[in-house]
């Protein structure tokens, strides 16, 4: 990969060690993509901040960097951690779980990088305009940023979006190159989709069957921010998809050319919904993966009608920042004194889960993760079906 002389010098170390390490994680990654150079970028978002997943190993290449004084040079936001920072100890979060947690949010604080602990950062302020480059390591993130905002990112890993944000650069590989953003399948939607879970059962099912290809959405119109969370979440998971087009809404020119197709029917929508719906009654329900928004705590808040059913836990995660707002509105208040629990900083994927039997969930990512990374099993449904099951309805 070639480097300028101000980037050898920084490699080289005359620029300090903290810069020189973030250039030798940058200059591996260019060259196994064969990178031609290094490019500027806008922002980053920093994934590997829970102690759960990132054990005594995380907090160790932390230090290092901490040790050389390094500082993040753009804006760049950090991903959900661990635990809720307040009440933890109302997750069953254990101290020495926490004190390792808060090291490592603190290490992170030290460097410049904004704890929202979120994986909607775009939600948050840490947004692009159309053919930014940007450098995000949150899955569904990178496929939010690329095909809502039309901004231009690889899936990062933790290290390397925070090697970018030390230097403001990201190898130019992969998805910075325009003829990588090209759409590779077409997917017709021939069924209908009336809340934000069905758009995540559409992602799952496109994932699953494409992998990483880049598809575009046929006979279907532009997707709100729900809708599209919900959509890149599930594709992101099932699969590796780090973009897609909506056929009458693209923010990138391309040329028109015969794609593979699938078609997915109302028919095939329905069975989907069959496999992934609660065969026992859950224990718990589990809302905001991604996290949820200030409307989503807003239509909860509406629906919650009555207390929630003393047989199951329902437990709602956000960012502090939209918690605060949806405080600030009355939000909070009616949930949680409707016997819910809103959990700040971190998510039910990357938190030490209790046991739990059976998750009820109007997230598709989670109902794919829970199993493996907490050992949880999971169902689906929708927003509203979530909440008439947490307060002990029948669905009819």
């Amino acid at each position: 990969m070639y480097l300028s002389r101000e980037e050898e010098k920084i490699l080289q170390g005359e620029s300090g060690e903290a810069k020189r390490l973030a250039m030798k994680i940058l200059c591996a990654l260019g060259d196994f993509f064969h990178a031609e150079k290094l490019i500027k970028i806008e922002s980053s978002h920093v994934s590997g901040v829970s102690y759960k997943t990132g054990g005594d190993a995380l907090i160790e290449v932390l230090e290092n960097f901490v040790e050389n004084k390094s500082k993040t040079v753009i804006t760049t936001s950090l991903n959900p951690s661990g635990m809720d920072r307040t009440n933890w100890k109302e997750m069953g979060v254990k101290d020495d779980f926490a004190s390792k947690q808060n090291k490592i949010i603190e290490m992170y604080q030290s460097m410049g990088i904004f704890d929202v602990c979120s994986c909607v950062p775009y939600e948050l302020g840490n947004v692009a305009k159309i053919g930014d480059h940007i450098s995000f390591s949150e899955s569904s993130a990178v496929t939010f940023m690329n095909s809502f905002f039309g901004a231009h990112t690889n899936r990062e890993s933790g290290l390397s979006a925070l090697a970018s944000a030390i230097l403001g650069k990201t190898p130019q590989y992969g998805l910075h190159l325009p003829d990588n953003r090209i759409p590779e399948v077409a997917v017709e939607i021939d069924a209908k989709l009336t809340n934000p879970t069905d758009y995540g059962l559409v992602g799952y099912c496109i994932g699953k069957n494409f992998s990483s290809k880049i598809p575009i959405l046929q006979k279907i119109s532009s997707m709100d921010i729900q809708q599209t969370k919900s959509i890149s979440a599930a594709m992101a998971a099932s699969g590796s998809i780090p973009l897609f087009y909506i056929n009458d809404y693209a923010c990138e020119k391309f040329e028109e050319k015969d794609l593979e197709k699938i078609i997915i029917d109302q028919k095939h929508l329905e069975e989907l919904k069959e496999d992934f719906a609660p065969t026992s009654p859950p224990d718990i329900v589990m809302i905001g993966c991604p996290h949820a928004s200030v409307s989503t705590l807003k239509t909860i808040s509406e629906l919650l009608e009555s207390p929630v059913s003393n047989r199951m836990k329902f437990w709602i995660f956000t960012s502090r920042p939209i918690r605060l707002v949806a405080e600030s509105m009355g939000y909070v208040q009616k949930i949680e004194r409707m016997g819910a629990k809103i959990f700040c900083d971190t998510c039910p994927v990357v938190c030490p889960m209790p046991s739990f039997d059976l998750a009820l969930t109007d997230s598709i990512k989670a109902v794919h993760y829970l199993p493996t990374m907490s050992k949880i099993e999971s169902a689906a449904g929708s927003l509203e079906d979530c909440i008439k099951i947490a307060m002990g309805r029948k669905l009819q």
